[in-house]
């Protein structure tokens, strides 16, 4: 009994001596996964492209004028007519033949109220002068009734189907429009019937003469601007305000227009604005910029500091606009070496 005894306790002290030194195995300091390991300093960071449009949301208003009746200028049969309601009539087209005369639809800033013809001067010259620049003549707006006038007025006849153009203007002959197209509410030649000078052609809409943007965005980035309005795009003055003729005729013969003019409240309005021409900018992180002051600053890349000009950020990235040639690469942390790119 002794003897089972003493094989017993040996027995118990070993297994105890195995257990601690498994124990402290297991306790001991276990070196770090190399992913966990303190990393080291990141010194530069590759320069990606992008284009930037510094695009904004907006609120706009709509301004309005009244608009009086269209009418005709001279007697005689309806042969022809184009008007619909709620369809657009066109500068530069023909929207009706009285006598089998075209009747031509031409947007000046003022109703052509004399015949025009070689040498004639003023400013409803200048008018005509620069619609048909509008419409893609080759002239100049000096308000002088010259050859290449002339010869513009000639091109226009012809496309309207004029028998034989001359290249003077009769007044009677045009139907005055207050924009480069408007949407007619409703149309009063009826084919066949006889006109008379001053007789109602078309009645239209209060005419939509400019968008304003209020207030444009503080953070803008400089540069020529354009606006989307409604499915339509057109050039958008500094102040925030939209006044080309074309673009507004085509936003006023949109559905949502015409829906917006038939409701009784006027809802709110957004656009989103854009610069016309998009930049070319440099993505980067933003801790690769110094000496940053308002919209410029300075990057490195490798010895060499150069300006940039800050115009847009997002989480962890800055777009910026280099003043000279761009590296592929920009300096961080320590490897940027001085304070400014003076």
């Amino acid at each position: 009994m002794k003897g089972r005894s003493v094989g017993t306790a040996v027995l118990a002290a070993v297994t105890l001596l195995s257990m601690g030194g498994a124990t402290g195995f297991l306790l001991r300091p276990v070196a770090a996964p190399q992913e966990l390991r303190a990393a080291t300093e990141v010194t530069s960071a590759p320069v990606g492209h992008e284009e930037f449009a510094d695009e904004h949301t907006v609120k706009i208003s709509l301004k309005r004028s009244s608009a009086p009746p269209l009418v005709v200028g001279f007697d005689g049969r309806v042969t022809a007519v184009s008007c619909k309601a709620g369809e657009a009539l066109k500068s530069g087209q023909t929207v009706a033949r009285i006598n089998n005369t075209p009747l031509i639809g031409l947007a000046t800033s003022a109703p052509l109220y004399r015949n025009l013809s070689q040498g004639h001067k003023g400013d409803d010259v200048k008018a005509l002068q620069t619609e048909l620049i509008r419409l893609g003549y080759g002239v100049k707006a000096d308000g002088t009734f010259d050859g290449r006038t002339v010869m513009a007025v000639k091109e226009l006849q012809k496309a309207a189907g004029v028998d034989r153009p001359d290249g003077t203007i009769t007044s009677g002959q045009i139907l005055w429009l207050p924009a480069s197209a408007v949407v007619p509410d409703s149309c009063k030649l009826v084919l066949g019937a006889y006109v008379s000078s001053g007789q109602t052609y078309a009645e239209v809409p209060a005419q939509l003469i400019s968008i304003i943007v209020n207030p444009m965005p503080a953070n803008v980035v400089d540069g020529e601007r354009a606006i989307q309005v409604m499915g339509v795009t057109g050039p958008l003055d500094k102040d925030g305000t939209a006044t080309d003729a074309e673009f507004l005729g085509k936003v006023a013969g949109t559905r949502e227009y015409r829906l917006l003019e038939a409701g009784d409240k006027e809802p709110e309005l957004t656009a989103v604005i854009t610069l016309k021409d998009h930049l070319q900018t440099l993505r980067m992180p933003p801790g690769a910029l110094f000496d940053v002051d308002r919209d410029s600053g300075c990057v490195q890349s490798g010895a060499k500091a150069y300006p940039v000009k800050i115009v847009g950020s997002r989480l962890g990235v800055t777009l910026v606009v280099p003043t000279g040639d761009a590296s592929a690469h920009v300096n961080l942390g320590a490897s940027i070496t001085v304070d400014s790119c003076g």
